[in-house]
Formats: C-alpha cells, sequence, structure tokens
C-alpha cells in the first residue's frame, strides 16, 4: 500500500509541479488521480513518515492543501472566462473564497487528524 501512495503522490507532484499555488480553479481533470486517492494517499505518507522528516512531512502537507485549487472542470473554465473579462466577476470571487475555505479546512483536517500540526 505505501508503494502505491507513493505513487500516487508523485504523479500528483509532477502536477503541481506545472501549476502555480494560489487561489485560482485548476480543472480536476488535469489531476492524475481522483482527489479522494491523492487525501488518502498522502495521509497514509504522513502516518508512516517518521519524525525527523519534518521537511518531506511540511512538503506532503502542502500538498494536501493545494488540492483545494482543484476545482470541476466547469467552475475553473467559468473562473477563466469572467476574471478574462471582468476581474472583479463575483462568480469567481466565490469561487476564490471556496477555494480559500477549502484550503483552511484541510489545514484544520491535518491537524485533527493528529499526523501533522499546523504551524503557528
Amino acid at each position: 500500500m505505501l508503494a502505491l501512495a507513493t505513487k500516487v503522490v508523485t504523479d500528483y507532484g509532477r502536477v503541481l509541479a506545472q501549476v502555480q499555488p494560489g487561489l485560482h480553479g485548476v480543472p480536476e481533470s488535469q489531476l492524475p488521480h481522483s482527489k479522494a486517492q491523492i487525501r488518502d494517499a498522502i495521509v497514509m505518507l504522513l502516518q508512516h513518515l517518521e519524525p525527523e522528516h519534518t521537511a518531506l512531512k511540511e512538503s506532503l502537507a502542502r500538498g494536501y492543501v493545494y488540492l483545494a485549487q482543484f476545482v470541476p472542470d466547469a467552475d475553473a473554465v467559468a473562473q477563466t472566462e469572467a476574471t478574462g473579462a471582468v476581474p472583479s466577476s463575483m462568480s469567481a470571487m466565490r469561487l476564490m473564497n471556496r477555494i480559500k475555505l477549502d484550503m483552511e479546512r484541510a489545514l484544520e483536517e491535518l491537524g485533527t487528524m493528529g499526523i501533522y500540526s499546523v504551524p503557528k
């Protein structure tokens, strides 16, 4: 199972390397695996890492949080169209706020699971 989790996270890492992290919506279709599979793989790896692997744990935690920027393709297209025309579009702002909220929830989830403590 750890080998499969490592492959899933490695595949996801390749996608993240090409994406600018932020509050913009990236189409979920760019993900190499489902969001649920990636989340589960990250959690599994975090649970099995030794405490001294802090840099790797932080990297995995960031990847877990960055999953929030991947949204349904229709939402990503709508945001791109809206921000291209009117930067302050309400639908684009709603999507950005939703992504931000999902990122905050992901951080809380990591803390709640007790596998990664969020730095203060």
